[in-house]
């Protein structure tokens, strides 16, 4: 899913805080988060009262929510084994629970998690158990509150989770939980989580035993470039403690006090080594299916609305050109008559004109011959003659070829009057010429 939403609830010594993540295309933001202060004093009904106000009146989801038990409340072992048994891990610690769990088993809720990254010969196998006595009233009690819940953890590995989830590389981390009778501190390093508690109210004092514990069993080489995490209800009385920053968008407005729940609701977002689920299966809160009927039908018909808009214009355009195709059909026979009448009115323009050419030239040969006997001298004799468009070719002989010439320039009808032929003159004493010249009224 590109957006996720889980909400994580961490049971503290006397308050119980609430936290709501959500991953937006695995960007991290802290959405709410709650205290419920002196919770643990309240009796059960005040309690329900309290839970459900609060998520009736923030609009807290119900679809993934997590809950934090004190680590002291349950049992959380590492074991290794070797890398052949991956494909039937469950069975194999089947076989195991009497020696790991110190309750009967029946009397329990367990579950197990591995280091899926871990590329050497040996698993390193963290198992977790809660009685069942411990559990089950608080599976009710969220059920009745309006916030039934999807999964547990143990508090030492829920802070495991969230940090091994919030930062990716090998740097170990501290977590401090901070209570008004008691301080928790596990250590995260390689796989491996590490957990001491001491009880009593000298909170400053018992942190900074527990730092120096688990960097001493931990062996951590670099104990300033550890990542220190103080959070609780008495986080406020630690002096010279400064925790890292949460890599999660709005998380410094909550305050580190609540790192608890917002490791809790990671269970519900991210896969780790850690993510250990206490409630079975059968008892885990699922979101009906049917819920996402609405969701399902709305996104159908969004795409149904998106192949629609795509495919409106091709449907148009083949529509509009089927229905041309249809108009091309019923005037087709018309055009074709048409086409053929404009045929044939072209052959008869051509004829007209041809026709009309020879009866134009036809006059304007009989104006030109009526000319030449008008202006030639009695003494000229033409042997040739021709007309074609205009232009006429006169040749014969003369007593003075340049006199044909000028009587012909002085003519109104002729123009461009030349000799084509050099001028012979003949034995007899005549000129042989060959004159060409153009009708005036040609033009």
């Amino acid at each position: 899913m590109l957006i996720k939403t889980s909400v994580g609830i961490e049971l503290g010594t006397k308050d119980l805080r609430i936290a709501v993540v959500r991953t937006t295309l695995g960007k991290l933001q802290l959405v709410q988060s709650f205290v419920i202060s002196n919770f643990r004093d309240l009796t059960p009904e005040e309690q329900k009262n309290a839970v459900s106000g609060f998520v009736k009146k923030h609009k807290i989801p119900s679809t993934r929510v997590f809950l934090s038990i004190p680590r002291d409340q349950g049992v959380v072992r590492q074991i290794e084994l070797p890398v052949e048994v991956k494909d039937k891990l469950k069975a194999t610690i089947e076989l195991q629970l009497e020696t790991l769990c110190p309750w009967p088993v029946e009397e329990v809720y367990w579950d197990f998690s591995v280091d899926s990254a871990k590329t050497s010969k040996v698993l390193v196998v963290t198992v977790a158990f809660i009685p069942r006595a411990t559990l089950d009233p608080w599976v009710q009690f969220f059920r009745s509150s309006r916030l039934p819940l999807t999964g547990a953890s143990l508090s030492a590995l829920g802070c495991a989770h969230g940090a091994t989830a919030l930062w990716t590389d090998q740097t170990p981390v501290i977590v401090i939980d901070c209570e008004p009778n008691y301080v928790e501190g596990s250590l995260i390093q390689n796989g491996r989580v590490a957990s001491i508690t001491i009880q009593g109210t000298d909170t400053s004092g018992h942190a900074k035993t527990i730092i120096e514990r688990l960097i001493t069993s931990g062996r951590v080489t670099s104990p300033g470039s550890a990542r220190l995490i103080a959070y609780g209800g008495a986080v406020t009385s630690l002096e010279g403690v400064d925790s890292v920053p949460l890599p999660i968008e709005k998380a410094k407005t909550a305050g580190l006090d609540r790192f608890g729940a917002i490791a809790s609701a990671m269970l519900g977002l991210k896969r780790t080594g850690f993510d250990c689920n206490l409630i079975p299966r059968a008892l885990r809160h699922r979101r009906s299916q049917l819920q996402l009927i609405p969701t399902y039908v709305l996104v159908g018909l969004t795409a149904l609305l998106g192949f629609a808009f795509l495919a409106r214009e091709p449907y148009q355009m083949s529509s509009y050109a089927y229905n041309i195709e249809q108009e091309i059909e019923k005037i087709a026979p018309e055009v074709g008559e048409v086409a053929a009448q404009e045929t044939e009115l072209n052959a008869l323009s051509e004829k007209y004109r041809v026709l009309l050419g020879h009866f134009k030239n036809r006059d304007q040969n009989l104006e030109a011959l009526r000319e030449l006997a008008r202006v030639l001298p009695s003494t000229a004799w033409l042997s040739n003659y021709s007309y074609q468009e205009g232009n006429l070719t006169l040749s014969g002989f003369a007593d003075s070829a340049s006199e044909i010439q000028k009587v012909l320039e002085d003519s109104s009808e002729f123009k461009d009057v030349q000799f084509t032929t050099s001028v012979v003159r003949e034995s007899n004493g005549k000129d042989r010429f060959v004159l060409k010249a153009a009708l005036e009224v040609g033009k």
